[in-house]
């Protein structure tokens, strides 16, 4: 081994666990509830039966549209971006998905695959031969499909009853983003922005609603990397503005700018990778996307797929990032923990810490979801062990809403207005029992000595519904 290698096995070795820790918020604490941008209404997501709408005072509305998973308010309070998802079992509408190139490297593998089967190969051992593509699983999948819809009972007649059973069960999720508008007690969905098999991570409109950019990401992908695209509201040309970046990017205020994280390498599997903070130009001075191809790079840091970018009006950014000091004793490697950064470009590019030192371990050690409040004076932060805090930017003064517990809550909190958010409260046991609803979704008002007055929204909601938000660990 190098001396060069020897060092990088090092270094990915002592940053293992915190960078496993950064992780470990994928996919856990989502925005189960969004309140619209007047505050009048919120879009409330079940992942079995889909959107919903609730009043400010927690009424519930049926289920109107299924499969979704994400939502985006446009600044009318009255038009929404939805992300959803359905399983396709026919290739050519998988095909249609995946894109012309994309399709046809599958198929071309696959074909190359049949041709082995024809001359004695066994199933199995096809898929210990091949090449990964995109995720092993999914790849195995979507050839799969191809080949029983292309080939049908001759490949019946190869495979054996239960090799038979499983193909033939086989199907892909297909994801979307779609424009959606509220009509009465309905929502009507309109244009449909995007279709792939690539997962929606995460979708932001532009300040004044002309463009949706949008991350997504490949579900087997080891790295966890995203591609960042843009498309223009109410149409179906989405552009790739670039590859390899973290889930959470955000416009800048005069809404022609992207920033965001991106792996500053080549895609790694096993290693620790750096990454640098981006701004691009995607639109142009007449709103129109015109990706740049030239960016300005801001800033950098260990690269995390959860670093979280928020762009305030007065030019500041801000993110979440962990601090790295080398050299480092193995046994402080359990006390890293991120900080909240803010970028001042105004001033020479400062770079601010949030968080004093006091109130650094009164908060989780990622702080991988934070969003700040709208008159961006706050920051409210949650954690998957329940944990809601909100920090206040100008002093670093911290207010603990709910401490962490044992179990998960995965409901995330979100801001209604100025001083009024919702988070998913923990229901205390009885007497030792375990209560029938683990947690309530409550709004919670800041009073005039900031200490807060909640109210329970979710009284009339289903035992099930608010149940989802809470898991206990295994």
């Amino acid at each position: 081994m190098t001396t060069t290698s020897h060092h990088r096995r090092w270094f990915r070795v002592a940053l293992a666990p915190l960078a496993a820790a950064l992780l470990l918020l994928t996919g856990c604490l989502e925005q189960h509830l969004l309140w619209s941008p007047d505050g009048r209404r919120a879009a409330v997501i079940d992942k079995d039966h889909g959107l919903y709408l609730c009043t400010a005072d927690g009424t519930l509305s049926p289920p109107l549209v299924p499969d979704v998973f994400r939502v985006a308010w446009l600044g009318d309070s009255q038009q929404l971006v939805l992300a959803r998802k359905h399983s396709e079992t026919q290739w050519l509408p998988i095909a249609r998905a995946m894109g012309r190139p994309r399709a046809e490297a599958l198929v071309a593998e696959a074909d190359a695959l049949w041709q082995k089967l024809q001359t004695g190969a066994q199933w199995g051992s096809l898929w210990r031969a091949r090449s990964m593509f995109e995720g092993r699983d999914r790849g195995e999948t979507l050839i799969e499909i191809y080949l029983r819809d292309r080939h049908g009972e001759a490949l019946h007649t190869k495979l054996n009853t239960g090799e038979w059973a499983e193909v033939a069960g086989r199907n892909a999720d297909i994801y979307e983003l779609v424009m959606a508008k509220i009509d009465g007690d309905k929502i009507v969905t309109g244009t449909q922005l995007y279709e792939g098999i690539d997962e929606i991570a995460d979708c932001r409109v532009s300040p004044g609603d002309k463009a949706v950019a949008f991350v997504t990401q490949i579900a087997e992908d080891k790295d966890e990397d995203g591609r960042l695209w843009v498309v223009q509201v109410n149409t179906s040309t989405p552009q790739l503005v670039a590859e390899r970046v973290a889930f959470f990017p955000d416009w800048t205020a005069d809404a022609r700018s992207l920033v965001y994280l991106q792996s500053s390498g080549a895609s790694a599997k096993d290693d620790v990778r750096l990454g640098t903070l981006v701004q691009r130009v995607v639109l142009n001075t007449d709103a129109k996307i015109e990706v740049s191809p030239d960016r300005k790079e801001l800033g950098g840091g260990m690269f995390s797929s959860l670093w979280r970018i928020r762009c305030l009006r007065d030019g500041r950014i801000l993110f979440n990032a962990a601090e790295i000091t080398l050299p480092v004793a193995a046994g402080d490697l359990g006390d890293q923990r991120e900080q909240l950064f803010a970028l001042d470009l105004a001033r020479q590019s400062t770079l601010v810490r949030l968080i004093p030192r006091k109130h650094e371990s009164k908060l989780p050690q990622s702080l991988a979801f934070f969003e700040v409040s709208p008159d961006e004076r706050q920051v409210l932060c949650g954690w998957i062990d329940g944990t809601v805090d909100v920090v206040t930017l100008a002093t670093g003064e911290l207010n603990k809403v709910q401490e962490a517990g044992e179990n998960s809550v995965q409901g995330a909190p979100v801001w209604r207005k100025d001083g009024e958010f919702t988070y998913a409260r923990r229901t205390e046991a009885k007497d030792g029992k375990k209560p029938a609803r683990s947690v309530e979704v409550v709004l919670a008002t800041a009073d005039k000595d900031g200490n807060y007055k909640e109210r329970v929204l979710s009284s009339s909601w289903p035992d099930e519904m608010v149940n989802k938000l809470f898991s206990e660990k295994n």
